[in-house]
């Protein structure tokens, strides 16, 4: 299992192989290097077909409008995700 934290979220990416992992570690570079939303790495682990879990955590080290705007931001694009993998077994 790998972690990556986006702001306010942990994402949690399970590799299964060999295969996966390396995909992961590039992956992992590149965000060394970029600047990256949550959106895309959400978008990033389906096109792999990486499984992943994410986490809300809560920093103390930013301001409570922070913390709320990132919860919203983490919220709906949990939401999203859940419809667009909704939509695609419909099909």
């Amino acid at each position: 299992m790998i972690q990556i934290r986006c702001y306010n979220v942990m994402f949690i990416l399970k590799c299964k192989n060999e295969s996966e992992y390396y995909k992961i570690e590039c992956f992992g570079k590149r965000l060394q290097h970029e600047t990256i939303r949550m959106t895309d790495i959400f978008k990033w682990c389906n096109i792999q077909h990486i499984q992943y879990r994410t986490y809300f955590i809560y920093r103390k080290d930013f301001p409570l409008s922070a913390n709320l705007w990132n919860l919203y931001t983490y919220i709906r694009g949990s939401i999203e995700q859940y419809l667009n993998k909704y939509e695609e077994e419909k099909i």
